[in-house]
């Protein structure tokens, strides 16, 4: 898997497709939704209670709850983009490295991979809350901002570990890998 993901064409490719689905869900879809700055999409996920859930999907009005049931999908190809991206990346980097067999490198490109799963998972759970807000339980709604949270835990760590990684010096020759 990870000379596959480390080809430059993924990294380019992959890399290319993170750029545009960034801008769609940030600049295009997000503001569609909440009539704002499409930061109450964002807040949805870290809401943790169903009663504030259920003021930020009113806050959008029909309009911007009809914009999201409509565009979610933007949503899991933005997952699908920085999971590879992400993964090609950090791929790339332990192959030049040749860490390829340590899985003390390896683990970060599961935990993106996750990331994604995660991000589509929650994605999944909003679409049920907003089909069915009053229905929809409390633990499903707190289960799914802890699921966004550890989301939004795991790519920070992903690019954290990509510039240490990026930084680390070759043992065999003591330069570092730009």
């Amino acid at each position: 898997m990870l000379h596959e993901l480390s080809k430059k064409k993924v990294l380019i490719g992959s890399g290319i497709f993170v750029s545009i689905m960034f801008y769609i869900v940030m600049f295009i879809v997000n503001p569609l939704i909440d009539s704002k700055n499409g930061l109450g999409v964002i807040l949805l996920q870290l809401s943790f209670q169903k009663e504030a859930g259920i003021a930020i999907i009113n806050s959008w009005g029909k309009t911007g709850i009809s914009n999201f049931k409509t565009w979610i999908f933007t949503d899991y190809l933005y997952a699908l983009s920085y999971s590879l991206f992400l993964g090609s990346l950090i791929s790339r980097l332990i192959i030049k490295k040749r860490k390829e067999n340590d899985f003390s490198y390896r683990w970060v490109v599961y935990l993106v991979f996750t990331a994604g799963l995660l991000d589509c998972i929650e994605n999944t759970i909003e679409l049920l809350f907003l089909n069915n807000t009053i229905g929809c339980p409390d633990l499903l709604f707190f289960l799914h901002s802890i699921i966004a949270s550890i989301k939004w835990c795991a790519v920070p760590i992903a690019i954290i570990y990509i510039v240490i990684l990026f930084f680390r010096k070759d043992k065999n020759n003591n330069k570092i890998y730009q």
